[in-house]
């Protein structure tokens, strides 16, 4: 069994990636600017602590029932 604590190093074999050199993923992530904020109480009521990510979801309730 590889070790991978904080200590070790990643194993040097790869030949268990099917493609070892090829990125596995890269992601965008903005920055966010820290105004709005909620309290903590409601930031974790709400599930976030940004306002302006505070979206409304609309699941079923968008669909027209008929």
């Amino acid at each position: 069994m590889t070790d991978l604590s904080a200590n070790s190093t990643a194993p040097q074999d790869q030949s268990c990636f099917a493609y070892p050199t090829f990125a596995l993923a890269m992601a965008y992530v903005p920055s966010q600017p820290w105004d709005q904020l909620y309290e903590p109480d409601v930031a974790l009521a709400r599930g976030t602590l940004f306002r302006s990510l505070d979206l409304p979801w609309i699941g079923e309730e968008a669909l027209p029932r008929g």
